[in-house]
Order: structure tokens, then sequence, then C-alpha cells
């Protein structure tokens, strides 16, 4: 299994990082987190120096950021981003989030920030993850020519949505709103299955309702909710999500895999 999308550096792991990695090297074969702008991205780097064998990074911009941030301050971004090229797999988290954002002009900035980063990604020939919330269609609408491969992460939007991205050769990937949401579970059983992924999107949207912070070892519920719905055995899910994450992400060196 790999958790194809998380937040590490989050500071609800600063007490206990190390612990966590662990308990996702049992379960897992491989973690990557999202960094959401330069302060997370170094965070994130320095856990993947010391986790290469297990940890991976994408690089982007939160839609919240994106929708206020200033051209300059993007160019430095983007800057650093190629600096640290060979440390990431994948351009994103970044895209339009309409539930957060309802200013028409800020929607429109997160579109066009969605629009460089997928040139960026294009130039660097480098996968690209859409946040995409409330917004999917739209989304779409920008990415629909993309050369390089994308991925919907943390996708929770209507069928016919969903229907039309796979229909583009785009990934979806499922966090734990998958067990709470009948119409996403019905996605979940009409998409192509070698376009899945999935994530825990931590440490938000734990699929324990014991335990308010997530964690990437957590992932196996999803995957069990994915195989019940599939009517395929467990094992068989973790399998194709695994090789799809890799196939995505262009990640080969995993030992244990």
């Amino acid at each position: 299994m790999i958790d194809a999308h998380c937040h590490l550096y989050s500071d609800k792991y600063d007490h206990d990082l190390d612990a966590v990695i662990q308990r996702a090297r049992k379960y897992l074969e491989g973690v990557v987190i999202s960094a959401v702008d330069p302060e997370s991205l170094q965070k994130s780097l320095t856990i993947r120096r010391q986790h290469s064998d297990f940890i991976h990074v994408t690089a982007g911009v939160h839609p919240r950021t994106a929708a206020t941030l200033k051209k300059e301050k993007l160019a430095q971004l983007w800057q650093t981003i190629k600096n640290v090229k060979e440390e990431i797999v994948a351009v994103g988290e970044v895209g339009p989030d309409f539930h957060h954002t309802r200013d028409p002009r800020l929607r429109q900035r997160q579109l066009v920030v969605l629009e460089e980063s997928m040139t960026q990604a294009e130039n660097l020939h480098l996968p690209l993850v859409i946040h995409a919330r409330q917004a999917e269609a739209a989304a779409l609408e920008v990415v629909a020519g993309c050369k390089t491969p994308v991925l919907f992460h943390c996708f929770a939007g209507p069928r016919q949505v969903a229907r039309q991205i796979t229909r583009f050769g785009f990934y979806l990937s499922f966090s734990a709103i998958l067990l709470f949401s009948s119409e996403l579970q019905k996605v979940a059983t009409e998409v192509p299955l070698e376009l899945i992924l999935t994530e825990t999107d931590s440490p938000a949207l734990s699929p324990r309702r014991d335990r308010r912070r997530n964690e990437p070892a957590f992932l196996e519920t999803i995957i069990s909710r994915l195989a019940g719905l599939r009517q395929h055995p467990q094992e068989k899910i973790a399998a194709i999500t695994a090789a799809n994450a890799r196939r995505f992400y262009g990640l080969t060196a995993y030992p244990n895999a």
C-alpha cells in the first residue's frame, strides 16, 4: 500500500513524527508528502532525506494561498521548485477550492495559478496533483489538455465529473470520505480501477471516529472499503492501487513491493 497524499510536516506530528513513520512502515511501502508552500516544502524535504527509501515529496501551493499570492511570490515558488526538482515527484497540490473561496475574482486567480502549475509540471516533466473542492469541473476544464499525468487528490465530486476525468486518463485518489459518502462509493465502483489511488490526507480526515488525528498507517481502512465496493480481495486492491501510485509518481525503487 502507498499513501498517495499526506502532510507529515504538520505541527500535529511534531511530538511523535518518528513513531508515526515507524507505524506507517509496518503497513505501507511508501508515503507521499504534499507540500503547499516554501516552508512546508523545506520541512518535507528534510523528512524525505531522513527516510529516502520510504518518503516522497510533491511541491505546490494551497488554493487558499494561491488566491491571494502575489505574482513575485509565485515566481519565487516556481524557482524553488525548479531548484529541488530532483527531490520531488510531482507539482502540487494546487487548484481551485470553491468551498472556502467565494469571491469570483479569487476563484479565477486560483484557476490562473492552476494553469501556471500545469505549465510548470509539463516543463519539468513531472505529474500534476490537483486539489479541487466543489470545483472539479472547473479544474478539469483548465487541465484537459495537460501533457503530463494528472491526479485529482481526495476526490469527492460528482459521478459525471469523475467519468469525464477518467476519460482523459487522469487519476482519482480516494480518502476516508469514501467510508461515509454513498455518492462517492458509487463513483468508486464505476471508474477504472487502474486509475484509482488511495490516500489519508492526514492529519485530516481520520477514518477512525475515536481519533482526531489521522496518519498514514490508517490507510488500510480505506483500502478495505474500496475492496468491498469493488468485490475484490483486499490484497488485490492494495497491490493495484500501489502500482497505480508508482506509475503516476514514477516510483520504482521499492525493495519490499
